[in-house]
C-alpha cells in the first residue's frame, strides 16, 4: 500500500513537471519561430554543455550539494516535517557555486576561442545573442534542477510513504528556478566583462553575493531600518513565499524585473563595440549608465509597490499550511486603521521536535498576517526574531520588555530524559492594550492564539463569563470534603478562558439577569443548594447561555459530589465536627427544563443516580489504564456507526477525538419543543451500566462482560440545546429577573466533568506526556462550547482551521516500533522484578516461620506459667532482630534489583534510539549517494563516446 502511495505521488509530481515543461517548450518554439538566430545560439550552447563530460560533473556536484543540504542537517529529522527548510537556507550558497560555473563560459569562452567575432557577424541582433545565451543557460539550469527535484522528491515520498505535500515541494522548486533565472542573468554580466573563465567564475559569484547574503544584513548593520531594507532587497524575502508553498505576484515580479535589468546590462556590454571607439563614446557610456540606473530605480519602486499591493497570492500546498482561515481574513479586514497593531515574535534557534510544527506554523502564519494586512491596506507590523540565542540581546529584550522568557521542557533523547530551554512566544500591542503569549504550547492552534490576541488588543473589550461556584471550585479555594481541609488550585481551564473573556466567579447568592453575563459556566450543578440551584434554573430559563457539566461519577476530583450521592457537610474547624447530608437541588428540574432524559435509577433520599456509558474502543493500546468506561469519541467509531462528533454543530465540526471518562448518557424527550443537537455519541458497540453493575466492576467483583445487559449504541453524552418561546421567568423569581424577556434557552449539556480535567491541558502543553502521541481535543471542545454560547463563532472557525503537515511516516513507524519494543521489554523487566521480590519475600517468610512458631508456643506456655517471662522476651528480641535483618537484606536486594531493572530499561531505550538513528543515517547516505550515480554514468558514457570519435580518424600507428 505504501509503495502504491509513493508511486502515485511520483506520478503526480511528474504531471506537474510535464505541464511546466510544456509551457517552457511553448516558449522555446515561439523563440525558434520568431528568433531563429537566438534559437540557434541557444541550441549550440545547450548541446555543447551536455556533450562535454565537465557538464555532468557540475550536475553531479549540484545534485550532491542539494541532497546534502536537504537531508544531512540534524534539523531535518528533528523537525519530522517533510519540507525543504534546510535546503532553502543553504540554496543561495549552493547557487553561488553552481550558477557561476554555468555562466562563466557563456561569453568568456567565446572570447578565449575567438568565436565571439563569428557570433557578432551573424545576421542577428544583440538581443538575439543575449537572449539565446540566457535561454541556453536557463535550460541547462532547468535540466539540473529537474534532476535534483526528482531525486529529492523520491526520497521525501519514501520517507512520508507517499503522503508528501506535492504542491509545497513543486512550488519550492519553482522558487529555486526563479532564483536561478535571476542569478544567471547577473552572472552573465561577469562573463561579458572578461575573457578568463576563472575571473568570470569569481566575478559571477561576487556579483550574486549581495543578493544571496542580504538576509544577513542585521548581523553587520547597526541600523535596524537599513538592515531591514537590505534584507528586503535580497532574494531571500521574495523566495520565502515560494519556500512556504505560496505563489505571489510580488515575488514573481521581483525576479522577472531583476533578471530583465541584468539582461539589459548584458546588452549594453555586448553592444558597446558600436560606440566605444567613436568620438561620442564617453557620452554614450554615460547615457547607457543613466539608462541602467533608471531601470534599477524603476525596479526598486515597482518591487516596493507590488509588495504592498499584491495582485494575487495562491497557496499551492495540499495541507493549506500557508493560508489563513476566512474568519481570520475578516478580522484583518475589519481592523481599525487608527489602531495599528505591532506583533513581536521571538523564537529560539533550537526548537525540539515536538515544537517544530508549532514553530513552522507560527512563522508561516505571521508572514501571512503581514501579507494579508498589506493586501487589505491594514497596519499590522510583524517583527519576527527567529533563530535567536537564549542569551542574545533579542532574548533579553523579550524578557525585559514583554515577559517572554526561556521555558524549560523535558524531552527524551537517546534513551534518556533531558531538560531543554526554548523561546517560542509573542507580544501584541495596539495603543495602550498589550497581550503576551509567553509560549505557544504544543497542541494549541497557533492561528487561534494569534487571532484571539489581535482581537483583544484591537477591540480593547471582552465578553463576560460567569463561573458558577459549586463543589468543583474552578476558581480555586478550600473544601472540607472528606472531613479534612483541602486546598484546591484554580483550574487550568480558567486561565485559558481568561485569555479571551472577563472571567468572574458567581456564587448565586442573588439572581442572575440575562444582561449580567454573556454566558455561565457551571460544573456539577446538582451539588448546589436548593436556593442556588433554583436561581441557576431561573437564569437558564430567562435566556442566559450556560455550559453545564454534570458528572454521574467524577473521578478526577474526589471532592465533587456525584449526581446520585448525598452531599455531606463540611468538617468544621480543624476537620472536627460535621453533620449529616446537606440539601441539594433537584437536578431533575433542570432536565425537565431542558427536555432531556438521563438513563438511571432512583436512589435514596429522593436522589437519582444516572447510568454510566461504556464503549469497546481504545485507539491507544499502550494506554493500559484505559477500560470500557473510557469513551474515546473519534472518527474511527464514526466509520462504524455513522455518528460520533457531530458535523451539524460548529462546536464539534472539524474535531477528531475527545475523551470522556465515566460519563453518563442523555437523550431528548419525545415530542420535545426545544432543538437538541447531539455533540458526542458513543459507537456501535456501547451501552449503559447501572450503579450496582458499576460498583461490582470497580470493586473487581465482576467484569464488564458479566454485567452487560445489552447494547445501547449511539448514546449521546453531550448535547447543544436551544429554543424557547420567550415566556417569562418562573413564578416566584425576583422582579428583576421577571422584567427580562426570555431570550430562549441556549445550553450545552455535557454528562461528564472529567472531560475538562486539568490533565488534558497538561497533555497538550507538556511533551513529556506525549510519548503516546495522544490527539485529544477536549480543551478545544470546551472552548468551542463557550464560544458558541457567547456567539463568538469566528473563533471556533479559526480554532478548527487545522493545518495538515506531511510528516516522515517511515521514521515515525520505526520510532513507534521501537517504542512498542521498549514498552514490551519494560513490562517483562517489571514482571521479573515483581516475581523476584515475591520469591525473596516468601523465602524470608519461610525462614521466619519456624521462629514465629517458637514465639507463639512460648507465649502459650507463658500463659500456663511453665516458661519465665525472660525466656519469652529473649525469644521475641531474637525474632525482631532476625526480622529486621531479613528486611534490611530484602531492602538492599530490592534496591539492587530496581537499579538493575532501570539499567535494562535504559539499555533497551538506547538500543531503540540507536536503531532509529541508524535508519536516519542510512537515509542520509542513500539520499546523497544514489542521485549522483546516474549523472556520473552518463558523463562516463559521454566521455567514452568522445574518445572513440576522436580515435576514429587517427591511424593505428600513432595510437601505439
Amino acid at each position: 500500500m505504501a509503495l502504491n502511495h509513493v508511486s502515485m505521488s511520483l506520478l503526480s509530481v511528474l504531471l506537474y513537471d510535464a505541464v511546466f515543461l510544456l509551457l517552457l517548450l511553448a516558449i522555446v518554439l515561439l523563440l525558434a519561430y520568431t528568433k531563429r538566430a537566438a534559437f540557434a545560439v541557444m541550441k549550440r550552447n545547450f548541446v555543447g554543455y551536455f556533450s562535454n563530460p565537465t557538464g555532468y560533473v557540475f550536475l553531479c556536484i549540484f545534485v550532491f550539494l542539494t541532497s546534502v543540504a536537504a537531508f544531512w542537517p540534524y534539523e531535518f529529522f528533528n523537525s519530522n516535517l517533510a519540507t525543504l527548510d534546510q535546503l532553502n537556507y543553504w540554496f543561495p550558497m549552493i547557487m553561488l557555486v553552481f550558477i557561476p560555473a554555468i555562466t562563466m563560459s557563456i561569453w568568456a569562452e567565446e572570447k578565449r576561442q575567438g568565436t565571439d567575432e563569428l557570433l557578432l557577424t551573424l545576421p542577428a541582433s544583440d538581443f538575439d545573442i543575449v537572449i539565446g545565451k540566457y535561454m541556453a543557460a536557463a535550460a541547462i539550469f532547468t535540466a539540473s534542477l529537474l534532476f535534483s527535484q526528482l531525486s529529492t522528491f523520491t526520497t521525501l515520498s519514501i520517507l512520508t510513504e507517499g503522503s508528501l505535500d506535492i504542491g509545497l515541494i513543486f512550488t519550492t522548486y519553482l522558487g529555486y528556478w526563479f532564483v536561478g533565472l535571476t542569478m544567471i542573468a547577473i552572472g552573465m554580466i561577469a562573463s561579458f566583462l572578461t575573457g578568463n573563465l576563472t575571473v568570470g567564475f569569481i566575478l559571477g559569484a561576487l556579483f550574486n553575493a549581495p543578493l544571496a547574503f542580504a538576509s544577513l544584513a542585521d548581523a553587520v548593520s547597526p541600523s535596524r531600518r537599513f538592515a531591514e531594507w537590505v534584507q528586503n532587497s535580497g532574494i531571500a524575502r521574495p523566495f520565502d513565499d515560494f519556500g512556504r508553498g505560496v505563489i505571489s505576484s510580488s515575488s514573481v515580479i521581483y525576479f522577472l524585473l531583476v533578471a530583465a535589468v541584468a539582461l539589459y546590462v548584458c546588452m549594453i556590454l555586448i553592444g558597446r563595440r558600436h560606440w566605444r571607439g567613436g568620438k561620442d563614446g564617453n557620452q554614450m557610456a554615460w547615457h547607457y549608465v543613466l539608462r541602467a540606473l533608471s531601470l534599477v530605480v524603476f525596479t526598486v519602486g515597482a518591487v516596493m509597490f507590488f509588495r504592498t499591493h499584491e495582485l494575487g497570492r495562491t497557496d499551492m500546498t495540499e495541507g493549506r499550511v500557508s493560508s489563513l482561515a476566512p474568519a481570520t481574513k475578516d478580522l484583518i479586514q475589519n481592523l481599525n486603521d487608527d489602531r495599528p497593531i505591532v506583533i513581536d515574535a521571538f523564537i529560539s534557534n533550537e526548537v525540539p521536535e515536538l515544537y517544530a510544527q508549532t514553530r513552522y506554523e507560527l512563522i508561516n502564519l505571521l508572514k501571512e498576517f503581514r501579507a494579508e494586512a498589506a493586501k487589505k491596506n491594514r497596519t499590522i507590523e510583524v517583527n519576527l526574531h527567529d533563530g535567536i540565542d537564549l542569551f542574545s540581546d533579542e532574548a533579553t529584550l523579550a524578557a525585559k520588555r514583554f515577559g517572554i522568557e526561556p521555558v524549560t521542557r523535558t524531552f527524551r533523547e537517546k534513551g534518556a530524559y533531558t531538560q531543554k530551554q526554548l523561546i517560542l512566544g509573542a507580544a501584541f500591542r495596539s495603543g495602550l492594550e498589550k497581550v503576551t503569549v509567553p509560549i505557544f504550547e504544543y497542541g494549541i492552534p497557533v492561528e487561534y492564539e494569534l487571532v484571539r490576541s489581535i482581537d483583544t488588543v484591537a477591540s480593547g473589550t471582552r465578553k463576560r463569563l460567569g463561573i458558577v461556584k459549586s463543589d468543583a471550585n474552578l476558581m480555586g479555594g478550600v473544601t472540607m470534603a472528606g472531613m479534612q481541609m483541602q486546598r484546591i488550585d484554580k483550574h487550568r481551564l480558567i486561565d485559558e478562558l481568561a485569555k479571551q473573556y472577563e472571567v468572574e466567579e458567581v456564587d448565586l447568592s442573588a439572581p442572575v439577569s440575562p444582561d449580567m453575563y454573556d454566558a455561565l459556566f457551571v460544573v456539577q450543578p446538582s451539588s448546589l443548594g436548593p436556593a442556588e440551584f433554583d436561581r441557576l434554573v431561573t437564569a437558564i430559563q430567562a435566556g442566559v447561555p450556560t455550559a453545564i457539566f454534570e458528572d454521574p461519577r467524577p473521578v478526577g476530583a474526589s471532592y465533587i459530589t456525584a449526581t446520585g450521592d448525598p452531599k455531606q457537610a463540611g468538617g468544621g474547624f480543624m476537620g472536627m465536627g460535621g453533620g449529616g447530608p446537606q440539601p441539594k437541588g433537584d437536578i431533575r428540574r433542570l432536565w425537565d427544563l431542558l427536555e432531556i432524559e438521563v438513563p438511571g435509577t432512583a436512589a435514596a433520599q429522593g436522589l437519582y443516580t444516572p447510568d454510566l456509558a461504556w464503549q469497546q474502543h481504545n485507539p491507544y493500546p499502550a494506554l493500559e489504564a484505559a477500560n470500557e468506561l473510557w469513551l474515546f469519541i473519534d472518527e474511527a467509531i464514526a466509520k462504524q456507526s455513522g455518528e460520533s462528533l457531530s458535523d451539524e454543530s460548529p462546536i464539534t465540526a472539524g474535531l477528531k477525538q475527545v475523551l470522556a471518562i465515566f460519563a453518563g448518557g442523555v437523550r431528548a424527550k419525545a415530542n420535545s419543543t426545544l432543538k437538541h443537537t447531539p455533540l458526542l455519541n458513543t459507537g456501535a458497540v456501547s451501552g449503559t451500566l447501572d450503579a450496582n453493575s458499576t460498583a461490582q466492576i470497580m470493586n473487581g467483583a465482576a467484569t464488564l462482560a458479566q454485567e452487560i445487559q445489552g447494547l445501547n449504541p449511539n448514546m449521546p453524552i453531550a448535547m447543544a440545546i436551544e429554543g424557547g418561546d420567550g415566556a417569562a421567568a418562573e413564578e416566584g423569581s425576583d422582579n428583576e429577573t421577571q422584567s427580562n424577556a426570555n431570550r430562549g434557552i441556549k445550553v450545552v449539556y455535557i454528562a461528564d466533568s472529567d472531560i475538562i480535567l486539568p490533565e488534558f491541558l497538561v497533555i497538550r502543553a507538556d511533551p513529556k506526556q506525549m510519548e503516546l502521541r495522544l490527539q485529544l481535543q477536549n480543551v478545544t471542545f470546551a472552548l468551542n462550547a463557550v464560544d458558541w454560547l457567547t456567539g463568538q463563532t469566528d473563533f471556533i472557525d479559526v480554532r478548527s482551521h487545522q493545518m495538515n503537515f506531511a510528516s516522515l511516516k517511515m521514521i515515525d513507524a520505526r520510532q513507534e516500533q521501537a517504542n512498542q519494543q521498549v514498552r514490551k521489554r519494560s513490562r517483562e523487566f517489571q514482571k521479573e522484578f515483581d516475581e523476584e521480590i515475591r520469591v525473596a519475600q516468601e523465602k524470608i517468610d519461610t525462614e521466619l516461620q519456624a521462629l514465629r512458631e517458637d514465639v507463639e508456643k512460648l507465649e502459650e506456655e507463658r500463659e500456663d506459667g511453665t516458661v519465665p517471662q525472660s525466656v519469652l522476651q529473649e525469644k521475641l528480641i531474637a525474632f525482631q532482630i532476625k526480622q529486621d535483618n531479613q528486611q534490611r537484606v530484602l531492602n538492599v536486594r530490592r534496591k539492587s534489583m530496581e537499579n538493575e531493572r532501570d539499567q535494562k530499561i535504559a539499555t533497551v531505550r538506547r538500543e531503540a534510539d540507536r536503531d532509529v538513528t541508524e535508519i536516519q543515517n542510512q537515509v542520509k547516505t542513500l539520499a546523497v549517494v544514489l542521485p549522483c550515480i546516474p549523472p556520473l554514468i552518463v558523463g562516463i558514457m559521454v566521455f567514452a563516446s568522445r574518445r572513440l570519435r576522436e580515435r576514429e580518424h587517427i591511424s593505428k600507428s600513432r595510437l601505439k
